[in-house]
């Protein structure tokens, strides 16, 4: 049942002043957003409900200018009262979302649907609340009120003045770094649809030849909205949020097709690295989709390698049966970012690894009877023992070659041949006769 606190708004009857409902199973809320509201005489906290049903007949009754839902409510309670709202009379609303990656996605969700802004609970109520991010969210609600019902990311933040330059220091950035997250999945979602990825393409190079040997394919997001947006932001969100099966299909698919078209230019037959997160690979269709992946594109899966990373948490179990179907499929494993783990040498026992990746922190830097020469020494060393490949990753200058190729290591991906780059100028690589370049590929 709703509960009435003040009176309807009509019962009021002054102007400028605007009617709130909010909806949340949790008194506690309730009692928390009351005094909130009073500080500001343009509010009056018409009621409260604790379900979409009770919030329709009270709107019907008390018609307010804003409705505030409580997205933490169990069982998706909060996005059920929001659609059932602006199925039935669409208003102004504010969702009041959580720092959990699950309340994220609820709000997203309640974006998606129709809600005008969203607001961290714990913003307000929580260790972090503070008079001026009061005055921020109050000011907030206004605009919504003002402009209807409108997407977060088109929110005019800029237009609230000195509300915003009243929040300063670690409270901005937090407040900054928790939209910035919001406004990444919100556009991520889109992001296949509208066609705003692409990949580039950094060439693995044997240097006892000079020549290309193989290719890790990386995902470049460029946002119609966002601009610019580095994997190191928006991977974690996609993991968070699970759009990374969605997003990592896509990539298995273009490199394959691509790396397909480059074999039937003419050019040389080259492997094609593709990175799998960790819910990717935790996924028990994953082995499924590349099986399909590689039949719909005709890549022969030889020249498919898969890398896992040390740092996933993974069960050793799950994950030996996961690489055993992979290796049924014919592709090849390796193992990235080799030795910034735990885990290292237990994998190597346990996993059927074709290939180890030593991590760009033991080649940064690396000179003659150093730390780090050791153990790049000992790993390789160790590799050709177990019959396996091994690729230097991060590699930058003339004196870190030269250390590599005393230790044994043939194949090194990084800047010093290649930063990853556009497949037109991986063509131009490949089309270009570097026999007789002693040191670096030209692009």
């Amino acid at each position: 049942m709703w509960k009435l606190l003040v009176g309807g708004v009509n019962e009021v009857g002054l102007l400028n002043r605007y009617g709130v409902l909010i909806v949340s199973d949790s008194n506690e809320l309730s009692e928390r957003l009351l005094p909130i509201f009073q500080k500001d005489e343009q509010f009056i906290m018409t009621g409260t409900a604790k379900h979409g049903n009770a919030a329709l007949d009270y709107m019907l009754a008390g018609r307010p200018d804003l409705v505030v839902i409580d997205l933490a409510m169990a069982d998706m309670a909060g996005i059920h009262a929001l659609q059932l709202i602006m199925n039935h009379r669409p208003i102004p609303i504010v969702v009041l979302s959580t720092h959990t990656s699950e309340g994220s996605m609820q709000t997203i969700q309640a974006i998606r649907i129709g809600a005008a802004d969203y607001f961290h609970i714990e913003m307000l109520t929580g260790p972090m609340s503070h008079e001026t991010m009061i005055i921020y969210f109050l000011e907030r609600c206004k605009m919504a009120i003002r402009n209807g019902i409108q997407s977060v990311h088109e929110f005019p933040v800029k237009s609230l003045g000195i509300v915003e330059a009243a929040l300063s220091g670690s409270l901005q950035a937090k407040h900054d770094q928790f939209q910035r997250r919001m406004d990444i999945e919100f556009h991520l979602r889109k992001a296949i649809t509208n066609e705003e990825f692409h990949l580039v393409y950094q060439p693995v190079v044997d240097v006892y030849t000079n020549r290309i040997v193989g290719l890790e394919s990386l995902i470049r997001w460029h946002s119609a909205s966002l601009g610019q947006v580095p994997p190191c932001d928006f991977i974690p969100v996609a993991e968070e949020s699970g759009l990374i099966h969605e997003i990592g299909e896509w990539v298995l698919r273009e490199a394959c097709t691509q790396s397909v078209k480059w074999q039937q230019d003419g050019l040389p037959h080259l492997f094609m690295a593709v990175n799998l997160s960790r819910r990717q690979f935790n996924d028990s269709g994953l082995s499924a989709m590349i099986e399909k992946i590689l039949e719909e594109t005709g890549l022969q899966p030889k020249y498919l390698e898969l890398e896992i990373t040390e740092s996933m948490s993974m069960d050793v179990n799950l994950a030996a049966d996961a690489l055993g179907q992979l290796k049924r499929l014919g592709v090849r494993v390796a193992m990235d970012d080799f030795g910034t783990g735990y885990s290292s040498l237990g994998y190597l026992k346990d996993f059927p690894i074709d290939k180890l990746k030593i991590d760009q922190s033991f080649i940064k830097g690396l000179k003659h009877r150093e730390v780090n020469a050791a153990i790049v020494n000992t790993v390789i060393t160790m590799a050709k023992n177990l019959n396996l490949l091994v690729v230097a990753e991060g590699l930058e200058t003339e004196e870190e070659l030269q250390v590599l190729r005393d230790c044994g290591c043939r194949f090194v991906q990084g800047y010093y041949f290649s930063k990853p780059v556009l497949a037109e100028s991986i063509e131009h690589m490949l089309n270009t006769d570097t026999r007789n370049k002693p040191n670096k590929i030209v692009i």
